[in-house]
């Protein structure tokens, strides 16, 4: 039996993995021209909202695909991390 004082409903939309996923392939291509885009251009291109466009970074620094960088009037950049492996 649950003690009603103890659940906690919060109002929240829930994000699948596959959702999130989708929304990282939609970044991942648009870094793919290899420039440094800040967070407000890749929103607008993307049309993610703030959420969904956080997560999809988040899945891609996750897997070591994209890196950031401050520039000016700390202004943050994402853009492509690209690997090379020799040997």
């Amino acid at each position: 039996m649950y003690n009603s004082k103890c659940i906690i409903f919060l109002n929240y939309d829930i994000m699948n993995k596959h959702e999130i996923g989708i929304n990282a392939g939609k970044v991942w291509h648009l870094l793919c021209d290899n420039a440094k885009w800040d967070y407000g251009k890749l929103k607008i291109e993307s049309g993610l909202n703030d959420k969904e466009l956080s997560t999809a970074i988040g899945w891609l620094a996750r897997e070591d695909k994209i890196d950031f960088e401050i520039g000016e009037k700390d202004v943050v950049h994402i853009f492509m991390n690209v690997n090379v492996y020799i040997g």
